[in-house]
């Protein structure tokens, strides 16, 4: 009686643990779309909880401080190479809060949101910086 009692609690704490497991890392996964999956996006159709990878277009960039950060900008894909951005699909990002230091036009960003209405709503915005690396010139080398 006392073992089946022992074995119960080790698989009552065993099954609450994988539960907590489950729900925890259900919480923290999101879809990644990019900007040309987003303007495809049936009309009237929402997406929460997405993470879009993309580029800062070079439209008009608005950062409004006053009554609140609000910062407003658009995205559109990463280009390959040789290919014209112009024909990308921009979409709409609203992005409450401090502007990332590096945040530019042709900057490529990470997005955590939802897109609702056409507009993707940010609540997380982070800017991939520029590679620096320059490999070292011969010249210097032979110094």
């Amino acid at each position: 009686m006392r073992n089946i009692r022992f074995i119960s609690l080790i698989v009552l704490f065993v099954g609450i643990a994988v539960l907590m497991v489950f729900q925890a890392t259900r919480e923290s996964t999101a879809a990644v779309l990019l900007p040309e999956d987003l303007a495809a996006t049936p009309a009237g159709k929402d997406l929460m909880r997405i993470r879009v990878g993309g580029r800062v277009a070079s439209d008009a960039i608005d950062y409004q401080m006053d009554p609140e950060f609000v910062l407003r900008f658009k995205v559109h894909n990463l280009p390959k190479e040789k290919q014209d951005v112009t024909a990308f699909a921009r979409i709409p990002v609203v992005y409450k809060g401090l502007k990332p230091d590096m945040f530019a036009a042709g900057r490529d960003v990470i997005i955590d949101g939802e897109y609702r209405g056409g507009v993707l709503y940010a609540s997380k915005l982070l800017t991939q910086c520029p590679s620096k690396y320059e490999p070292p010139s011969p010249m210097k080398q032979a110094r």
